[in-house]
C-alpha cells in the first residue's frame, strides 16, 4: 500500500518554495552529486544517459563499484548499495525465478514458448534465464525502443551464447505490437510502467498486450507500490527524458483493477523485502 507520509507525484512536480529548507538541503545534494559524485561511474552514466535508463540499470545489474581514485569507489558502493538499487536487484531475482518457472512449466505440459520482451532495457534478465534453456526450445523476441539498448542487448546475447530475436520497437505502438508473430504464449513487461506518470496509457497498455497474446499465455510484469527514496530522487536526479525523475506510484489494487478489466486473471504476486517492488504473475485464458 502507498504510504501516507510520501508526497504525491503532482507536488514532486512543483519546485519547493526558497524557505523550505528542503530546497537548500536538495540544491546542495544536487551539486555534490554533479561534482564529487561525478568520481562514482554509476552517477556519471546517470547523468549522461538517465537515472531510470536501460544503460543505468545495467550498471546496477552488474553491481560492480567503479570510480575514479578510491573516494570514486566508495562513493559508488554507497550509491549502488542504496535501498531503491538494493531492492532493483532482488526485484531481477524475482523475476528471473518467476520467468524461468514459468518457461519450464509451458515446456513440460508441451506448449509452445514464444516470450515477448516488450521493453527488456540491457536484457539481462532475459538472456540469463535463456542461457538455462536449449537454443530450439524457446523463440525469444527482446524489444527496446532505444537503440543503445538494443545494441547492449545483443552485445550481451554474444557473451552468453544465447539465441533471441533482439530488435528495436515501441512497447505502445500497436504497429509494433502487430507485428509480433508467432503470437507471444510469455509476455515481460520489467521496470517500464514504474517510469511513466500517465496512467491511461499504462491502463491501456494491458489491452494491447491481451489483445496480442496467444489464447492460453501468461504476462510477467513488475509494479512499485512504494519507494522512500521518492522525493530524494525527483529533487536531485534526471530522467532519460532529460527532466528531473519524478516516479508516480501506483498501488497494487489500482494495477490489478487496471489488468483485471484487460481480462486477465489467476494474479500471483511476490514482493521483495523493503515492499518496494513487486513481480506479478496473471493468465490470459480464453
Amino acid at each position: 500500500m502507498l504510504q501516507k507520509s510520501l508526497p504525491a507525484y503532482e507536488d514532486l512536480l512543483r519546485p519547493l518554495p526558497a524557505w523550505n529548507p528542503k530546497t537548500w538541503y536538495y540544491r546542495l545534494l544536487g551539486l555534490s552529486l554533479k561534482t564529487a559524485g561525478k568520481l562514482s561511474s554509476g552517477i556519471r552514466l546517470g547523468f549522461r544517459y538517465g537515472f531510470d535508463s536501460g544503460v543505468m540499470l545495467e550498471y546496477v545489474y552488474r553491481n560492480q563499484p567503479s570510480g575514479i581514485t578510491p573516494v570514486g569507489m566508495l562513493i559508488d558502493w554507497i550509491y549502488l548499495n542504496s535501498q531503491g538499487w538494493r531492492g532493483i536487484r532482488q526485484r531481477s531475482e524475482l523475476l528471473k525465478n518467476t520467468l524461468r518457472q514459468v518457461l519450464q512449466t509451458y515446456r513440460q505440459q508441451g506448449l509452445p514458448c514464444n516470450l515477448l520482451d516488450v521493453a527488456c532495457g540491457g536484457g539481462r534478465y532475459d538472456l540469463e534465464v535463456l542461457q538455462a534453456f536449449p537454443p530450439e526450445a524457446i523463440k525469444a523476441t527482446l524489444r527496446d525502443y532505444k537503440l543503445e539498448n538494443v545494441s547492449k542487448a545483443r552485445q550481451l546475447a554474444r557473451q552468453l551464447g544465447v539465441a533471441a530475436h533482439i530488435e528495436q520497437a515501441d512497447a505502445f505502438n500497436d504497429g509494433d505490437l502487430n507485428q509480433v508473430h508467432p503470437r507471444p504464449t510469455v509476455v515481460v513487461v520489467s521496470g517500464l510502467h514504474e517510469i511513466l506518470p500517465n496512467d491511461a496509457l499504462i491502463r491501456h497498455h494491458f489491452q494491447q498486450l491481451y489483445r496480442i497474446m496467444d489464447t492460453r499465455s501468461t504476462l510477467i510484469f513488475t509494479i512499485q507500490p512504494h519507494h522512500p527514496q521518492l522525493e530524494l530522487i525527483a529533487r536531485t536526479l534526471p530522467a532519460h527524458t532529460g527532466r528531473p525523475w519524478v516516479m508516480r506510484l501506483r498501488s497494487w489494487e489500482l494495477t490489478h483493477q487496471w489488468a483485471e478489466a484487460a481480462g486477465f486473471q489467476n494474479f500471483q504476486v511476490w514482493m521483495e523485502p523493503n515492499g518496494i517492488f513487486g513481480v506479478v504473475v496473471a493468465e490470459k485464458q480464453l
